[in-house]
């Protein structure tokens, strides 16, 4: 170790006092920004690994943080590949130390995972999506003294973003355009709170028929192991809803994947979107925004949603926040 600590020292031109200062993080480092990122830089080269034994002995913190994935998937969805690069970003240059890691299917792998990155020194937990065993999670890493904090989970500390002022908005845009004739694509019917979204423009209408006219389950419950079996249960579903009811003029998909698929469906058969049916979607994936089609869609806004976890990472007690995603209208070719 002091062997690396010289050759850093050497090639960032400070001394191996002040380099083993930043590389701990220690709150008596006084050294420029410009010098920690030029030390940091130099020994992550050189694959720099701190070691955070003696820190755990004396029960120190460690300034580390885990952020994790909920389910395999969504290492592979863009959006959340964004979320996970803004996060990395802001923790490097916080001086945290991160590990990324995504978990199992079971309670039981999960808490063991969870117990490794505590007796590794991880002080804070980051979770994108609702792991199983939520709460048995929550309470080890709570019992132990760390904090943990959550993006669209059900966690105590946890963030969300607004689908519903999505669909309520999607919906109302449908009706000001005379699109009455509209389906919304949802995952499963335990998605109760997007169905009263609708309910709630339509207080004439029961709950089951709101359902009856306007509501297509996907039977999707996020566990799918390529995006592209996402494609093809769109093109599936607006497939059955177009043969069931030609007349359709308005789509909103549970994600652009999902549209992806339907779109494709449409093009086949010369359907012209964006005038004889509107399709709006949700994460303004990179093929979305680059479509020859007018197409709708929501970005999740990632930047204040990683500004706030980054923030408030370290927190205790409740907190729930809703963040409104942005509308973004593509006009196409």
């Amino acid at each position: 170790m002091a062997g690396m600590l010289k050759i850093i020292s050497e090639r960032a031109g400070v001394s191996q006092a002040a380099v083993s200062q930043i590389l701990n993080r220690r709150p008596n480092d006084y050294s420029s920004e410009e010098t920690k990122k030029r030390v940091f830089s130099i020994a992550r080269e050189l694959g720099y690994k701190q070691n955070f034994g003696h820190k755990l002995l004396r029960g120190e913190k460690t300034k580390t943080v885990a952020i994790i994935l909920s389910m395999q998937r969504l290492i592979l969805e863009e959006q959340i590949q964004r979320l996970v690069l803004l996060l990395l970003d802001k923790f490097e240059h916080g001086g945290y130390v991160t590990y990324l890691q995504t978990v199992a299917g079971s309670e039981k792998e999960n808490l063991k995972m969870v117990r490794e990155l505590i007796a590794r020194g991880t002080d804070h937990f980051v979770w994108l999506g609702n792991p199983t065993g939520v709460s048995s999670i929550e309470e080890e890493i709570l019992s132990k003294g760390r904090s943990v904090i959550g993006f669209n989970s059900t966690f105590h500390r946890n963030l969300k973003n607004d689908s519903l002022f999505a669909i309520d908005r999607t919906v109302r845009k449908f009706l000001a355009d005379g699109r009455m004739n509209f389906r919304l694509l949802l995952g499963t019917p335990q998605q109760v709170d997007r169905i009263q979204a609708i309910c709630n423009l339509f207080p004439e209408l029961s709950y089951d028929e709101v359902v009856r006219r306007h509501v297509v389950y996907l039977n999707f419950n996020g566990e799918v192991d390529n995006i592209d079996e996402l494609t093809a249960t769109g093109y599936e579903k607006t497939c059955e809803i177009m043969n069931a009811d030609p007349h359709v003029s308005a789509l909103m998909y549970l994600s652009d994947y999902f549209m992806l698929g339907g779109i494709r469906y449409l093009h086949q058969h010369r359907c012209a979107i964006g005038k004889d049916i509107v399709l709006c979607g949700h994460n303004n994936i990179h093929a979305v925004r680059n479509h020859i089609y007018p197409l709708w869609t929501w970005e999740i806004d990632m930047e204040t949603i990683s500004s706030i976890l980054f923030r408030e990472c370290a927190g205790s007690g409740r907190m729930a926040q809703l963040i409104k995603p942005k509308f973004i209208e593509i006009k196409g070719e």
